[in-house]
């Protein structure tokens, strides 16, 4: 049902190499992150790109540049990643606002439907790319700690 492209993949591929690199000046290159992880380098550098104009990494060209992180990873949404390359996910074509559903006048599921979206997309807001490198048993034990309001009323 949800599954993430290869350009989140490799996003959050290199938002994890970025996060373990040492605090010094040295930036990390695109070809090292391709390396590491065996991915071809030159969609990388197009995912760094475009992590680089959302703010996620900054960039030195020339001799000695590379990429480091913008800003803590404890600062970034989840959702802000896996949106960044498809936009929002929704499970039907009447949640994203374009949609030429013939049955939208009659329909009596868009409702529920909406209710299930957000109970999707909620938990990916409030966790961080921080909280998903934590761990996967810390990281459900966080989105548990967090119960969602939205899904409490709803109980």
């Amino acid at each position: 049902m949800l599954r993430l492209n290869k350009k989140t993949e490799y996003a959050l591929l290199a938002l994890r190499l970025l996060d373990q690199a040492p605090d010094d000046p040295t930036l990390v290159t695109a070809r090292a992150i391709a390396q590491r992880y065996r991915i071809p380098e030159m969609l990388l550098a197009k995912v760094l790109q475009r992590m680089k104009k959302q703010g996620l990494v900054s960039a030195a060209k020339g001799s000695g540049g590379g990429y480091r992180l913008a800003r803590s990873l404890s600062e970034v949404p989840l959702l802000d990643v896996l949106t960044l390359f498809d936009g929002v996910a929704t499970l039907v074509e009447c949640q994203d606002g374009h949609s030429d559903c013939q049955q939208l006048a009659s329909c009596d599921i868009k409702g529920p439907l909406a209710v299930l979206n957000r109970a999707i997309l909620e938990p990916l807001e409030r966790m961080t790319i921080a909280d998903l490198f934590v761990g996967s048993g810390q990281a459900l034990q966080l989105l548990s700690r967090r119960p969602s309001p939205f899904l409490l009323a709803r109980s």
